[in-house]
């Protein structure tokens, strides 16, 4: 069973510190692949010389919408000086935030329609942090003419209406640890009408903890309880949902898969 966990923050201090313990407990659960997630320029180059150095994990380099206040000009490049080192399958976490809009959402604009730009020009896809802003972040890729980039809107938490509209746009959806949360069963229901070939798994380790560790910290190894509930939804084995996404986020991201 190889389970892919597409958006894992890595760089996090807690996990970083122990990386190796925390990509064993992965790999003896079954996570074949992992993507480390950005927030800024500087877990960019981590997550970047992480994934460089470590087999089975790929390298998402962006700049978070809570972080897009402190970026300076030149900054692109410096983004574009990331990839150019290699290992990037992915332009993230990027967005914009309605929830905490610190700095305001009018500020954040700027900074992803960057980013977009960069996953165009780069032909990567966009790993999205859309958090109370979801069709306002669709509406600024749909701006740049970048709907062909594709890529996941992260932690989906959206009504039917927008999930179809995202699919129907090309994008995947991000199934995280909040589908296992016993009031979800609205979201739980909704997932098992969406197009299987767009559903991926995540963790957004070390948040977000599956029901099963609620409480405590996240990691990819819990991708497994978010896999089983995914397949419940689904009416399918956990093993058929481990492959099935695996299979999605290998297109997406770039993985050669056997």
């Amino acid at each position: 069973m190889g389970l892919f966990d597409t958006h894992a923050h890595l760089t996090d201090p807690g996990l970083c510190q122990e990386l190796d313990a925390v990509l064993a407990r992965a790999a003896e659960a079954g996570v074949e692949w992992i993507l480390s997630v950005s927030v800024d320029l500087e877990t960019s180059r981590r997550s970047q010389e992480i994934a460089a150095n470590r087999k089975n994990v790929l390298a998402a380099v962006g700049v978070h919408p809570e972080s897009a206040g402190g970026v300076k000009p030149g900054w692109e490049a410096e983004l574009e000086d990331v990839i150019a080192r290699g290992g990037v399958a992915a332009i993230g976490e990027c967005g914009l935030d309605g929830f905490h809009p610190d700095p305001p959402v009018e500020d954040q604009i700027p900074v992803l329609r960057a980013q977009v730009r960069l996953a165009k020009k780069h032909r990567l896809p966009l790993v999205l942090h859309s958090r109370k802003a979801s069709w306002e972040t669709l509406k600024v890729i749909e701006e740049e003419g970048a709907l062909e980039a594709g890529g996941v809107f992260h932690c989906i938490a959206d009504d039917e209406v927008f999930a179809r509209a995202a699919v129907n746009a090309g994008f995947h959806l991000g199934v995280c640890g909040n589908v296992t949360y016993p009031r979800n069963d609205v979201f739980r229901a909704l997932l098992g009408r969406m197009p299987k070939e767009k559903l991926l798994l995540e963790t957004d380790s070390p948040y977000l903890a599956p029901q099963q560790v609620r409480g405590g910290r996240n990691e990819p190894a819990f991708i497994v309880h978010t896999a089983r509930t995914l397949a419940e939804a689904l009416g399918a084995g956990l093993g058929e949902t481990a492959s099935l996404t695996t299979a999605n986020a290998a297109r997406l991201f770039g993985v050669a898969k056997e």
